[in-house]
């Protein structure tokens, strides 16, 4: 297996040790086990922050290892237009899409990190920015930035 792989895979599993241990710190004051290390509302924020970056983690190695969001969460409903999806609006675009799409630049930044992106291009914005866009149709490919460029 890739070094950069099993790098990225000691990070996650670094996060689900933390999280396991803040899981219980969550409790209050009458239920507070007796080795909590920080208060209940840090242990809480923390555990949230955890499972979103686990989250899109597990998405990021997924795709390094050639899966597709569906085979990564295979219990996951499709995105509905026009909705909402844990606090982020869903645009017509992603209508009847994997809701791991909504998640495309964080998972691209992990990615990122261990030598792989998801292919993009750029565009100019109603505003004039240039921004990056993906094309939904090649999300889950992940191209290895050392072999692009060779």
């Amino acid at each position: 297996m890739n070094e950069k792989i099993k790098e990225f895979r000691q990070e996650i599993a670094k996060l689900e040790k933390e999280q396991r241990e803040l899981k219980p710190q969550r409790k209050t004051v009458n239920g507070r086990p007796e080795n909590a290390t920080i208060n209940p509302y840090t242990a809480a924020e923390r555990v949230r922050n955890n499972k979103y970056d686990l989250r899109v983690m597990y998405a990021a190695y997924g795709l390094m290892r050639g899966r597709k969001f569906n085979e990564i969460e295979n219990k996951a409903k499709p995105l509905v237009a026009g909705s909402y999806y844990d606090g982020m609006y869903v645009a017509k675009e992603l209508d009847n899409k994997h809701p791991l799409y909504l998640y495309l630049r964080s998972i691209n930044e992990y990615l990122k990190r261990y030598g792989y992106e998801i292919p993009s291009e750029e565009r100019t914005n109603r505003w004039g920015e240039t921004i990056k866009a993906f094309d939904y149709a090649n999300c889950e490919e992940v191209v290895c930035l050392s072999e692009q460029q060779a």
